[in-house]
């Protein structure tokens, strides 16, 4: 916050990286706070991974002023979930919103996380145009594959009618961490 406050008066030389180092400086708290949310053992109920994706998806998309639509079914908030899985869910819907953000034309992202008969499927799906955001240099689609793999689950990232991320879990099934 310091830094942002003297790059309001700093020489217009300055003002940049004062700029830079604010920005770093919230990255670096958004970061620490995810931290803290997964060790958080009071945090462990499906309602509060969900409240989470529900402030990051209207933080970041709305600086786009993308819309958005989330729909759960089939999970009860109340019950439990492993920690770990949690965090895994979490990083992955991040990323796939973080991609939209970064990549997309899109103008809306539909969100549906669901439960049926011990199988969770979480889809984050825009309506962008452009098929070329799924070629990048980046990790971030072979993290959410690695993630997903060590839940015992699977991950698919396709173009079809827009850019669609999808998580399937079989809750039955063991992660990989596990075995």
């Amino acid at each position: 916050m310091q830094s942002q406050v003297m790059a309001y008066t700093a020489p217009t030389e300055i003002k940049t990286a004062l700029n830079e180092l604010s920005d770093m400086s919230r990255d670096a708290m958004e970061r620490m706070r995810d931290v803290v949310w997964v060790i958080d053992s009071r945090k462990d109920k499906y309602e509060n991974l969900i409240d989470r994706m529900r402030v990051f998806a209207e933080k970041n998309l709305g600086v786009k002023n993308i819309a958005y639509h989330f729909e759960v079914r089939g999970i009860d908030g109340k019950k439990f979930i492993n920690p770990e899985k949690r965090q895994n869910i979490y990083l992955i819907f991040k990323e796939a919103i973080a991609n939209i953000v970064k990549h997309s034309d899109g103008t809306q992202v539909n969100i549906v996380f669901e439960q049926e008969k011990g199988h969770l499927r979480l889809v984050v799906q825009d309506n962008g145009t452009r098929e070329e955001q799924m070629v990048s240099d980046g990790l971030g689609l072979s993290n959410m594959a690695m993630r997903a793999k060590n839940m015992g689950g699977s991950l698919d990232a396709v173009y079809e009618n827009g850019f669609r991320v999808e998580l399937n879990l079989d809750q039955n099934k063991k992660a990989v961490s596990e075995n």
